[in-house]
C-alpha cells in the first residue's frame, strides 16, 4: 500500500466528509480495525472497496492520483507532501485548461448530508471535451462557499485566482 495513495485519499475525504468515520461506515460499509488497517498499509481492500475509494475522484484526477503516487515512490519532494504535489497538479492543468479556453467550468454545491458530508464547501468542476463521442476530461476544485461567492460574481477572475489563490483556498476547504 503506498503512503502516498493513503494521504491523498485521507485529505480528500476530509475535504468532502465530516469525518473518516462517515465515508468508511457509510460509502464503504467496513468496521474501523478494516479501515485502520488499510490506512496502515497492512491490509488491501477488494476490488468494490478500491472502487469505491476510486470514485472520491474524476476519472483525469484518479490518473493524477496514480502518478504522484508513482513519483513519491522515488522523487523525496513528492514523497514528503504528496498531497500538496497533487493540488498543485490539479491546479496547474486547471489553469492551462482555463487559458486554452477550451473547457468549460461550472460551479455547483456540494452533497449537503449533514450527517457525512461537510457543509460550506463548492465545488468547481472544469470539463475538457475531447471532441469524441462521451469522453471528457474532469477536474474538481473544492472551495469554501465564500471563495465561489466572490468567483461567481467576477468570472473573468477565475484565471487570475488559479494563479494566485487556488492552492491556499483549497487546502482550507
Amino acid at each position: 500500500m503506498q503512503d502516498a495513495l493513503v494521504k491523498i485519499v485521507l485529505d480528500t475525504i476530509h475535504e468532502r466528509y465530516v469525518s473518516e468515520n462517515a465515508f468508511y461506515s457509510t460509502r464503504l460499509g467496513i468496521a474501523p480495525q478494516s479501515w485502520t488497517r488499510w490506512k496502515n498499509g497492512q491490509r488491501g481492500f477488494k476490488y468494490d472497496n478500491m472502487r469505491i475509494l476510486s470514485s472520491l475522484f474524476t476519472d483525469y484526477e484518479w490518473m493524477l492520483v496514480q502518478k504522484v503516487t508513482r513519483n513519491a515512490q522515488v522523487l523525496t519532494e513528492v514523497e514528503r507532501d504528496p498531497v500538496y504535489e497533487y493540488k498543485q497538479l490539479k491546479i496547474a492543468v486547471a489553469k492551462k485548461w482555463l487559458a486554452s479556453g477550451l473547457c468549460q467550468s461550472e460551479w455547483y454545491e456540494t452533497e449537503t448530508d449533514n450527517q457525512i458530508m461537510r457543509d460550506g464547501v463548492a465545488c468547481l468542476r472544469l470539463v475538457m471535451a475531447a471532441d469524441f463521442w462521451s469522453y471528457a476530461d474532469m477536474i474538481e476544485l473544492r472551495v469554501p462557499k465564500s471563495t465561489q461567492i466572490k468567483l461567481a460574481t467576477a468570472p473573468k477572475a477565475l484565471l487570475e485566482w488559479l494563479e494566485t489563490d487556488a492552492i491556499e483556498s483549497v487546502t482550507r476547504a
